[in-house]
């Protein structure tokens, strides 16, 4: 007998009760080979999760960019333009801060930081607020605080991390920077997998409810033995300062993307834009290296290593 020809179905008394019983299906109905639905199943799991392809994807083109300074120069350029877009969207500054004006806040500081080294970085730090002050002036009376506010937020979290990413790159070479910015993916990634199979407790349900505690360590351990071995292999240092170097700067990544991810839920939104199938947008992807990079270099230069 195939059990697939048959279909199952309630039947009812007259007294309101209701009995299970079965119906057989017509001949001319295919039954359903389990095993290849199993199948099926399993390959639509694959091949349906874009974040995959992606992830793989962004990784070799990144590896491959950081083969040269220039083109890993340009790359950021480019994180630079699309993250600036994505913020700009999130707040919908329209007229009242305009796409030019806050770009300026994330690629002067790139710019200066990567050509003429962080001495001089205070000066579109200076230059953006009274742009924006001068430009503005005539919307205050339409209530743009917020907006206000946002864009000199976008100015030091994001323009002060991109440029001090700049400054790793042009002195300590490509190399040392992919590495660290990977330890920050790895991070990420066992996170995710580690939270999502085993997390039971969560990290911080208002700000990211899919966050959890063993998540939150399985990344803290396999990013900091990751940069650890990078510091290690770059850096004569000595044990105890290498280890806490690692842990603060991963540390500060998962700090980095709890702040972006606060941001998203202040506006109600998941993601910061589609732009990467599977991953949201660019800035999702840079929101914990944007915060990490800075703790790094003020520890390089705190330590004289440059």
């Amino acid at each position: 007998m195939n059990f697939y020809k048959f279909k199952k179905y309630l039947q009812s008394d007259n007294d309101g009760t209701f009995w299970p019983g079965f119906i057989e299906l017509p001949d001319d109905e295919n039954p359903i080979d389990i095993d290849d639905f199993q199948d099926d199943k399993k390959v639509s799991r694959f091949t349906s999760n874009p974040r995959i392809y992606t992830g793989l994807g962004l990784l070799l083109l990144v590896f491959i960019l950081f083969l040269n300074q220039t083109s890993a120069f340009i790359l950021l350029i480019l994180v630079a333009l699309i993250s600036t877009k994505e913020w700009f969207d999130i707040f919908d500054y329209g007229i009242i801060i305009p796409y030019p004006l806050l770009l300026y806040s994330s690629i002067a500081p790139l710019v200066i930081a990567y050509f003429y080294g962080l001495d001089n970085i205070h000066v579109p730090m200076f230059i953006f607020p009274i742009g924006v002050i001068v430009y503005t002036g005539t919307f205050v009376s339409f209530g743009i605080y917020e907006k206000f506010g946002s864009s000199f937020l976008f100015l030091i979290w994001f323009g002060t991390g991109i440029a001090c990413i700049g400054y790793v790159l042009k002195n300590l070479g490509p190399l040392f920077t992919f590495l660290a910015l990977i330890s920050i993916s790895l991070s990420d990634i066992a996170a995710y997998e580690v939270g999502r199979r085993y997390g039971k407790r969560k990290l911080s349900e208002i700000i990211s409810p899919n966050k959890t505690v063993e998540g939150f360590f399985a990344g803290l351990f396999i990013g900091s033995l990751s940069m650890f071995i990078v510091l290690n292999n770059f850096f004569e240092l000595d044990f105890i300062p290498t280890l806490l170097l690692s842990l603060i700067f991963i540390l500060f990544g998962v700090l980095g993307d709890l702040f972006e991810s606060r941001i998203k839920r202040s506006v109600e939104l998941k993601d910061s834009s589609d732009f990467l199938p599977g991953h949201g947008g660019v800035l999702d992807r840079v929101d914990s290296q944007i915060l990490s990079f800075p703790v790094l270099v003020l520890f390089i230069q705190f330590l004289d290593l440059i």
